[in-house]
């Protein structure tokens, strides 16, 4: 009987050693979740505290890169300072990129964090290739710009004609120059009137009128009679008018032929 009761209570302590291992298998099962939990809602709170420092940082300088000619350094920083109240992880560099770009000088503007208290502004101006009429410029791409302060003394021609013709203008133009190139001919002013007419006009003060259509066609039949009649007396010639089918007309200074 007594082997009975050992073999018994044997199994008793062995079923209860099982029951335990497996609460404590499901009691690890439930913690580790909550554990990790725990942990990341630690982790997420810590990032939370470190981003609300960081955007507190305010930024403590402002550095400007490029070759920057026209445009005043303290017009630029006008443009940036009412964009810095944000702090540093605040700041919006597109609206400070739009708000530099509003200078009639600036072409493109690059905005930039530089950690860990900087804001790195890099400024491209305009090439102007032209005056636009009397009050403006015209950059590389065809479009105007109006400076509140236009430069004067620029070795630049004139173009003139409807703002929305300054592409055109602008191209026929160029081509018309390439033309000139070998004749030592430079051309002061080329325009487009309000009546569609074309001219132009040299740094020797001679008028070439090029007609409603085809300004370029007619400025080479217009180098065909100079290299053939007029190179040797161009200084003499007042205006050339290339409008006419068979031939061109020619005013000298003094008389008419």
């Amino acid at each position: 009987m007594a082997r009975k009761e050992r073999k018994g209570a044997v199994r008793k302590r062995s079923r209860v050693q099982r029951r335990e291992r497996q609460f404590g298998r499901r009691l690890l099962f439930v913690l580790k979740p909550l554990s990790l939990l725990v942990l990341l809602g630690g982790l997420g709170f810590g990032v939370s505290r470190f981003l609300m420092s960081v955007g507190d940082i305010s930024v403590e300088r402002v550095a400007f890169a490029g070759d920057i000619q026209h445009t005043p350094q303290a017009q630029l920083v006008e443009r940036v300072n009412p964009h810095l109240h944000t702090g540093y992880l605040g700041l919006d560099l597109d609206a400070i990129k739009d708000s530099l770009e509003e200078e009639p000088w600036v072409l493109h503007a690059r905005v930039e964090r530089a950690w860990p208290r900087s804001l790195k502004v890099t400024v491209e101006e305009q090439s102007p290739i032209a005056y636009w009429g009397r009050k403006a410029l015209l950059n590389h791409r065809g479009e105007i710009f109006v400076p509140e302060n236009l430069p004067k003394q620029l070795a630049l021609p004139t173009l003139n004609g409807p703002d929305a013709a300054s592409v055109a203008v602008m191209r026929a133009y160029q081509l018309t120059a390439q033309l000139l190139g070998d004749t030592g001919i430079e051309l002061s002013q080329f325009s487009l009137d309000e009546q569609g007419q074309w001219s132009a006009v040299t740094r020797g003060s001679v008028v070439i009128r090029l007609g409603r259509e085809q300004p370029v066609q007619n400025m080479r039949r217009f180098l065909l009679v100079y290299r053939e009649a007029l190179s040797s007396r161009f200084a003499e010639v007042q205006q050339v008018d290339t409008r006419y089918i068979n031939g061109i007309a020619v005013d000298w200074r003094g008389k008419r032929s």
